[in-house]
């Protein structure tokens, strides 16, 4: 029971703990989206040859960039959380 009222207190605040915990949950997110992409292009190749081709080299790049993205919006928002602690 005690690890419920420290939980709910106020005494520590819980910004970077769910900052941090969005972020392994948004990076599994889009892996998974990554590889479903590459999947589905995979079984595009019989259709249309020029398309696949073209998915299956933009997927990982796009992934990249998005966990990339996703890696400075964390950042960003850690920063405004380390701000507002600094104020006190």
């Amino acid at each position: 029971m005690n690890w419920l009222s420290n939980f709910l207190s106020f005494e520590k605040p819980l910004g970077e703990l769910l900052t941090r915990l969005l972020f392994y949950l948004f990076i599994i997110f889009i892996i998974w989206r990554g590889v479903e992409t590459l999947v589905f292009y995979l079984t595009y190749f019989g259709e249309n040859f020029g398309m696949a081709l073209w998915g299956i080299l933009k997927t990982p790049v796009v992934v990249i960039v998005q966990l990339l993205m996703l890696r400075v919006f964390t950042e960003a928002v850690l920063a405004v959380l380390r701000l507002d602690k600094s104020h006190e």
